[in-house]
């Protein structure tokens, strides 16, 4: 009984980032925010079959009508007629766009995007110690003329492991060494990368909303460390557990939004209807009064 107790005891904290319970959703709010990892928008071949579609994507970005847009691996090529998405997404002038590619390719962008109903009245890309292919972003924007947000969008390290490797048991066994090595450079790498977003954090002279990839689990150093200076969303707002992988590994829940202790969010979801991507998308609702 005694060590049941102590095991209920320690691990109650993970209980509350594993599942969410809340009766006490409003349709209240005063703006909301989408993140959406989109694969860069399948523009390969082998990512663009069966449902995955390009197409269906980008129509379906194009129309919802969240306040506030996050993208990361967020792809676009202005003479494509398909892929010119930051003029399908700015959807003749209704949002303003601040779009930051992290490789520039024979003029196609790859990078993070962020979207707003609302004006941008500072931008700018949080720079990481490191090379790498990950990123981070931030967006002052002012809401209704009065409030302003700093909306930051992040895609961390990927741990770079092959999901088949970790499904197929004798794989992982003969792999287990690599395997280790790999998640161990992407903790590291986390670590460094969530020490540059802090500072936009804790410095910011406006509430926060930060959303995106963390490439890590409910479980994990990053999440917590996030903890510390923010609220969950998903914790405060959501229902049931969020799974947002698309893939095998289907119980993972990588992509999050946290927020300010004094914005108030109305509701949180998961969007797992939309399957176009090996992420589903996460929306958030907020209200600046409890």
């Amino acid at each position: 009984m005694l060590l049941s107790a102590l095991t209920l005891i320690i691990g109650y904290k993970f209980i509350f980032s594993t599942v969410a319970i809340n009766f006490d959703n409003t349709s209240k709010s005063d703006f909301s925010v989408l993140s959406y990892n989109t694969r860069v928008f399948n523009v390969y071949d082998h990512l663009n079959e069966g449902n995955h579609s390009s197409e269906k994507m980008l129509d379906w970005v194009q129309k919802d009508n969240s306040d506030i847009k996050c993208f990361q691996e967020f792809y676009n090529f202005d003479k494509s007629k398909t892929f010119n998405s930051t003029k399908k997404i700015k959807n003749d002038g209704k949002y303003y766009a601040y779009v930051q590619p992290r490789l520039v390719s024979k003029k196609q962008e790859f990078g993070l995007a962020i979207f707003s109903k609302f004006p941008i009245i500072k931008k700018g890309r949080i720079e990481f110690s490191e090379a790498s292919n990950n990123d981070a972003i931030f967006a002052d924007v002012v809401i209704d003329k009065k409030d302003t947000i700093r909306i930051i969008n992040i895609h961390l390290q990927s741990m770079s492991i092959d999901e088949n490797s970790l499904t197929n048991t004798d794989e992982w066994k003969s792999n287990a060494k690599s395997l280790g090595k790999s998640l161990k450079k992407g903790f590291i790498a986390r670590a460094k990368q969530l020490g540059a977003v802090e500072k936009y954090v804790l410095e910011s002279p406006h509430r926060v909303v930060l959303c995106g990839d963390l490439n890590d689990t409910p479980y994990s150093y990053t999440y917590f460390r996030l903890l510390q200076t923010l609220r969950s969303t998903f914790e405060h707002a959501g229902n049931g557990f969020g799974f947002s992988y698309n893939g095998k590994l289907f119980f993972l829940r990588i992509d999050n939004q946290f927020h300010s202790n004094d914005l108030f969010p109305s509701s949180y979801e998961t969007i797992r209807s939309v399957k176009y991507s090996d992420h589903f998308p996460i929306k958030g609702f907020y209200r600046f009064e409890e």
